[in-house]
């Protein structure tokens, strides 16, 4: 039987390049980059990357999100699980990401299935309390995505304060 993994990731936002500017110390996560691409009709998540430096020196060396034109803004997502995350764990919630969803700007992990893993997705504004309703801009993504090399599953959390 292959390994199976699981990751949860925090996401945040969505914030605005001046927001992340101003906060030099965030960083070592992954990333989704919205807003339209040129002649593009609708906002949406156009990609998704990592970093293990700051969000903002990644950026600013960015090779696709220039391209995005309008409307542009950043959800900044951190492992909550496992605890010890390494840049593995970064690269492979990327990969089912990417795969899964097929953002316009990525390139590559679009082809093939990513290694067997269940990524969780919980979303939180800026301020860190909890989304009780998927902000309009996540709204097709699913919370949980679950892929264990032959079938995927996938899914909506409900959230309510306890």
């Amino acid at each position: 039987m292959t390994s199976h993994t699981t990751v949860i990731i925090d996401w945040k936002g969505p914030y605005n390049y001046s927001d992340i500017e101003e906060n030099p110390e965030w960083g070592n996560g992954l990333y989704l980059a919205t807003g339209k691409l040129r002649y593009g009709r609708d906002a949406t998540i156009q990609y998704c990357g990592i970093t293990e430096g700051s969000f903002v020196n990644r950026f600013k060396v960015h090779h696709k999100i220039h391209k995005i034109n309008r409307e542009q803004e950043y959800w900044l997502g951190y492992v909550n699980y496992p605890s010890d995350a390494s840049r593995h764990y970064l690269e492979i919630a990327e990969s089912i990401i990417i795969y899964f969803w097929q953002p316009a700007l990525n390139e590559k992990k679009k082809a093939s299935p990513p290694k067997p893993i269940t990524l969780v997705s919980k979303w939180f504004k800026k301020d860190g309390s909890p989304r009780l309703r998927q902000h309009k801009m996540c709204k097709h993504l699913s919370d949980v995505i679950s892929w264990d090399g032959e079938i995927w599953r996938s899914g909506n959390l409900q959230v309510w304060q306890g």
